[in-house]
């Protein structure tokens, strides 16, 4: 992609299960009586049993609209759907999700097999973790405000203001390296997973922005019922993928043959319904396009 486009030097935003989820619950370490997903190898019609694999799919259960748990306790959402159509087209495999506490640490204690939570990259996790290629979703990020406060447009009109963010987010990341080039011209003020905490310190004008997705701000404005502005662009633009264990022949096989599924539901137009269905607008074009 051009530069402007998906951006390598990433990290992850697991902070927003909380956000999305409006009221910031933190997920429950369960692996759920009734997931939907979790389907017999039988299932897998004209398959021979004995060769279909499980594949243990970590998903949050509170990460609205991304992974979430109905009335009847059933996992539903973005990444969910997302992850089914994936397995109905793999038959060698059989996904099984449940939600885990931390699913990194699950990942590389060999307790699951493949972890879903909107994840970013960066060099350093490229070194730990093994990133799909193909995007489950893309983002073009903005600089956000209390509206009718001051707009602020770039990082530069950022300087000498306190920006508020969670520590080891994307976000966090961004304003770092913008810092380390700049002498820390940026007060960052890091925060707990309480999203409404954050909105309380801007309202009183004890913070004067963060940064956020533009595919999260509808669900933030409705969730807390606050009016938020935005940049007029993008500070900066990124894609989530599906995580795997590295080093792992298994892994890398498991890894490659959801890519090609992903390629596929991107270009028939799988991913582009599931978005507007889930997210409100589609979500997996150029970031660029997103405005």
């Amino acid at each position: 992609m051009k530069a402007k486009k998906l951006v390598t030097a990433l990290v992850l935003i697991g902070v927003l299960s909380s956000v999305l989820a409006g009221c910031g619950t933190k997920d429950k370490t369960t692996s759920g009586s009734n997931q939907p997903a979790v389907t017999a190898a039988s299932d897998k019609k004209g398959t021979d049993t004995a060769k279909v694999e499980k594949i243990r799919v970590a998903v949050a259960n509170d990460f609205n609209p991304y992974a979430y748990l109905d009335e009847k306790g059933d996992y539903i959402g973005y990444e969910v759907d997302v992850l089914k159509k994936v397995d109905e087209l793999l038959p060698q495999y059989e996904f099984e999700y449940q939600t885990v506490a931390d699913q990194f640490v699950a990942l590389t204690s060999n307790k699951v097999d493949l972890i879903s939570h909107q994840w970013e990259s960066n060099p350093e996790r490229q070194k730990t973790y093994l990133f799909g290629k193909e995007i489950v979703t893309t983002w073009a990020a903005y600089i956000i405000t209390k509206d009718g406060a001051e707009k602020l447009q770039t990082y530069k009109e950022l300087e000498g203001k306190t920006v508020a963010t969670f520590q080891g987010s994307n976000d966090a990341y961004q304003l770092e390296t913008y810092n380390k080039e700049h002498n820390n011209a940026i007060k960052l003020e890091y925060n707990s997973g309480d999203f409404s905490v954050i909105l309380s310190k801007l309202e009183s004008g004890a913070v004067d922005a963060f940064l956020l997705p533009l595919s999260y701000l509808p669900s933030i404005e409705e969730g807390y019922k606050v009016k938020l502005q935005r940049s007029d662009e993008p500070s900066y633009y990124s894609g989530t993928y599906f995580i795997y264990r590295r080093d792992d022949a298994d892994e890398t096989a498991l890894q490659e043959a959801v890519d090609g599924v992903l390629k596929t539901l991107h270009e028939d137009g799988t991913l582009e319904k599931l978005s507007t269905q889930w997210l409100g607008a589609d979500y997996t074009v150029e970031p660029e396009d997103q405005k």
